[in-house]
């Protein structure tokens, strides 16, 4: 806390500034900042200037004059422990790792602020770190992205009923070290377009309308109870987007709404927007906006926009197969689970229904309508699930010509897909520039299927193997590069034998004879490939159901490039 004396020379400037204000309303004004808002007079000198409505081209003198009129001495440490409450001029070195913008009225006028978490010792053990609490005050988002490591100078401590927190004020200096992720959108009362906010983190200001919602309790993670929320889908013109929320909404399907303050989060890369008690949420009128029939349409997903982790997706495909099996679950109950293969215009996925749904196998192909499924991901790749016979309705009308399944591959660049989430019945081409020497048979654990190291399984230990045939690749486009894998019924297509006369030809010449072999004829070349793509923090991984060689004669391939860059010849 500042002390007397400082406050009082701190009032004296303001008059020396503004001579016909009331030097006790002054001392109310910084006394107001100090315990309302936390911000050390300091701090607060420009604000208070303004307030007594000081020209702004004297604010800036007046305010460093403040500063540097007896002004502390640097106050440098490496930890969090080193500090006192009332310290000032504080410089850290920290790691960012959270940053929220948000807007703040300060005396009515909106006040652009933003609060995270940060760590001490960011160069040593993440183990060995202190977390602190800080409040961002000077607009300083461009350079405390999450994930960097920063420099803060010029830093004050607060405490609030004993816990301890940093101010990065106005005349803070913030020095980035080491780059972190993006920087964060500043936090806006203007609406953006529900497209531009799944893109984002942190706050933002929508206006949609609600296409669908549901009350649901959940768990609480400290076993201390349930709690009751909101979930569903708001749309506009551009898209739609996942909601929950933490507090009441009696707002039925169909209303229009304009939501202040909500915050988007992320989980599996799919976009959510929280709101929370202290988001204001209220009925808006505008006679333009799309209705709820005409949102069906920019609210209705394709195949290949499909997210895991998505909630109330609607969408329209062909479905190709349908059958059911049987099996106990973890409490030794009997269960069945339906499923089948989708087809839309956009790819290829599955779909999974813990309920009996009134689909007429000889029907098959047919065409169907999901309302409200969820989106998991199975076997690298996102599929739908079913939960309620209701989220499911036969189409009399075809949307489309009847797709061919075995025809059926959606053609995508190398670069597209590492850039993109995990899809099914892709076609993709690129050149191998790597041919693993892990190529050719394998032994596989019995029980997992993992390829064994050494005879011994990562989980079972030593084991008896299993052959099986494997080729791996690396295939680049010039851009991007991703694993390829070819299992064995593929891998046999490719090389024109079957497993057995490849053993043969590993005990007759041996591995590397094989891969060499494998190396002479594929390094190098251009080749199309179709199958699934699986693309995680790990990198992209191709999963080829076919693979052939590009044929495709050398001035077509030219023009496609000019094409996708836009060349002009």
């Amino acid at each position: 806390m500042a002390g007397t004396e400082e406050l009082d020379e701190l009032v004296e400037k303001v008059l020396e500034h503004a001579p016909d204000a009331d030097a006790e309303e002054v001392k109310k004004e910084f006394e107001r900042y100090r315990d309302e808002f936390l911000i050390p007079p300091k701090d607060a000198m420009r604000s208070v200037l303004r307030k007594f409505e000081v020209a702004e081209e004297e604010v800036e003198t007046a305010a460093r004059s403040a500063f540097s009129s007896g002004a502390r001495a640097e106050r440098r440490v490496d930890r969090f422990e080193e500090l006192d409450a009332k310290d000032m001029n504080v410089t850290i070195e920290v790691s960012v790792v959270t940053y929220t913008p948000r807007i703040q009225m300060v005396r009515g006028e909106e006040r652009q602020i933003a609060f995270g978490w940060i760590e001490d010792n960011p160069w040593g053990d993440s183990g060995d770190r202190i977390r602190w609490d800080f409040k961002d005050w000077g607009n300083h988002a461009e350079n405390l992205a999450p994930g960097s490591v920063v420099r803060l100078e010029g830093t004050s401590v607060n405490e609030w009923q004993g816990k301890r927190s940093l101010n990065i004020n106005q005349s803070s200096r913030v020095v980035v070290l080491r780059e972190g992720g993006p920087a964060v959108s500043l936090a806006t009362s203007d609406p953006i377009s529900i497209s531009d906010a799944g893109a984002r983190e942190g706050f933002v200001t929508i206006v949609g309308r609600v296409i669908s919602r549901r009350d649901e309790v959940i768990s609480k993670r400290d076993g201390s109870g349930d709690l009751p929320v909101v979930k569903g889908r708001l749309a506009d013109e551009t898209g739609s987007l996942g909601f929950i929320c933490w507090s009441e909404f009696e707002h039925e399907p169909g209303t229009l709404l304009r939501i202040e303050g909500a915050s988007v989060r992320r989980f599996r890369d799919n976009p959510e927007l929280n709101i929370s008690d202290r988001t204001k949420v209220e009925v808006f009128i505008d006679n333009n906006f799309a209705s709820a029939e005409q949102l069906a349409t920019t609210s209705m997903l394709s195949i290949g926009d499909l997210l895991d982790g998505a909630r109330d997706v609607s969408l329209i495909a062909q479905l190709n197969s349908w059958s059911s099996r049987e099996f106990t679950n973890a409490d030794g109950e009997q269960r069945t689970v339906w499923g089948g293969d989708l087809l839309d215009p956009s790819g290829r996925c599955r779909v999974s229904a813990w309920c009996e749904l009134p689909i007429d196998v000889a029907k098959l192909p047919m065409f169907v309508r999901f309302d409200g499924v969820r989106v998991r991901s199975w076997q690298g790749t996102p599929d739908i699930t079913v939960d309620e016979p209701e989220q499911v309705s036969q189409l009399e009308e075809a949307p489309w010509e009847m797709i061919d399944a075995e025809q059926h591959w959606v053609e995508y660049t190398l670069h597209d897909l590492t850039s993109s989430g995990s899809k099914r019945g892709i076609e993709t081409s690129g050149t191998i520039v790597a041919v693993r020497g892990d190529c050719g048979i394998i032994q596989r654990c019995p029980e997992c299927r993992r390829v064994l190291r050494d005879g011994a399984c990562a989980e079972h230990g030593d084991m008896p193997g299993e052959r099986d045939l494997r080729l791996r690749f690396v295939l680049d486009d010039g851009i991007s590069c991703a694993s390829l894998l070819l299992n064995r019924e593929s891998s046999e297509a490719l090389l024109g034998k079957s497993m057995e006369e490849v053993v043969e030809v590993f005990d007759r010449d041996g591995a590397e004879t094989f891969v060499n072999e494998m190396r002479e004829q594929w390094f190098g070349r251009n080749v199309v490939m179709r199958g699934r793509a699986i693309v995680d923090e790990q990198g992209a991984m191709l999963m080829a159901d076919q693979l052939e060689l590009d044929n495709t004669p050398v001035q077509q391939r030219s023009e496609k490039v000019r094409e996708q860059w836009g060349v002009i010849a």
